[in-house]
């Protein structure tokens, strides 16, 4: 008798286990049904035809390590990288390189000089590549992310300290402001990660990005703001994620051309932050870094590629 309560609780435990292996394979996600609440951007990776205003014409093959930085004055490509500074004449030819500190994250260019920022400080050079003037490090907690010139000044994202640093050509801070402004109901930069741009426009006005709110905002040198914009959607004329639009340029127009980080994209928005057009769309693309955009005259754009360490030039497309 004992013989056959065994073998009846030796089979009941192997159809309790069929079962399970049974339930757990057909409802498995391969075997489901498909997932309600799927978060899928598919969708919004894909840009009408019409909406794209440029082809890209020329790619350069560039060495990248860990940063690299990229602007453009008159016919040069300026690029920074590891520890050289190339300056390519009309994306072709390199006519000039020198030595600049190691990991150079960011650069601006002027007819007088040429402006390196590091992670916490910057340093100033001839055309020549003679250094000019260093810096001191102001924090132990700065990030320098971006930098632009006006006249005489250099103007420092810091995105560690959430401000914008404003130096002198001997590379003397002068003041800083943190985004802030009587004016407005806004509680400063917003700054999820180091990604945060300052540009200056044709006309002398200095932009930034305000990235955890999806703004460009224009500050005077007190701090006071001016005047704001801000797009927030998925979709393709908006901002989404933490910190868009990761990088930013200025057309002579005023328009800006932004880039993102996430689901990669180059566009053009006008001066109230109305879409323009796409320049490159997200499947122009691999990975998910945000490339660095420079404006190269009205029609041209430049992207620092950092995914497939590329330099790419888009040109408008001819009617």
């Amino acid at each position: 008798m004992k013989i056959f309560i065994r073998i009846f609780l030796i089979v009941l435990a192997l159809v309790v286990v069929a079962v399970i292996a049974y339930d757990y394979l057909d409802t498995k996600p391969s075997k489901g049904d498909k997932n309600p609440y799927e978060y899928n951007v598919d969708e919004y990776r894909e840009v009408p035809v019409e909406l794209i205003s440029h082809d890209e014409i020329r790619q350069i093959k560039v060495d990248l390590c860990q940063e690299g930085a990229l602007a453009v004055h008159g016919r040069n490509i300026y690029l920074a990288a590891c520890n050289e500074l190339k300056i390519i004449e009309d994306g072709r030819k390199v006519v000039n390189k020198f030595s600049v500190d190691p990991s150079p994250a960011s650069i601006a260019v002027s007819d007088d000089f040429i402006a390196v920022g590091y992670n916490d400080y910057i340093k100033l050079y001839e055309h020549s590549g003679d250094a000019i003037a260093t810096s001191e490090v102001v924090s132990d907690r700065s990030v320098y992310t971006s930098v632009a010139i006006k006249n005489d000044n250099v103007y420092i994202a810091d995105a560690g300290k959430r401000v914008v640093r404003i130096f002198n050509k001997e590379a003397k801070q002068l003041s800083f402001f943190e985004g802030v402004s009587e004016a407005s109901n806004l509680i400063g930069f917003i700054i999820p990660s180091p990604y945060f741009e300052v540009a200056v426009s044709s006309d002398g006005e200095l932009w930034a990005t305000n990235p955890g709110m999806h703004a460009l905002q224009n500050y005077n040198d007190k701090g006071d703001l001016l005047r704001s914009w801000d797009q927030i959607s998925i979709r393709i004329d908006g901002f989404s994620g933490c910190c868009n639009p990761a990088q930013v340029a200025i057309l002579p127009d005023g328009s800006f051309v932004t880039s993102e980080k996430g689901m990669p994209r180059i566009k053009i928005h006008a001066v109230n932050g109305d879409l323009i057009s796409v320049v490159a769309p997200p499947a122009a693309f691999d990975g998910e870094q945000a490339p660095e955009v420079a404006a190269w005259g009205q029609d041209t754009i430049v992207a620092l590629d950092y995914d497939q360490k590329l330099l790419r030039i888009f040109a408008k497309k001819q009617e």
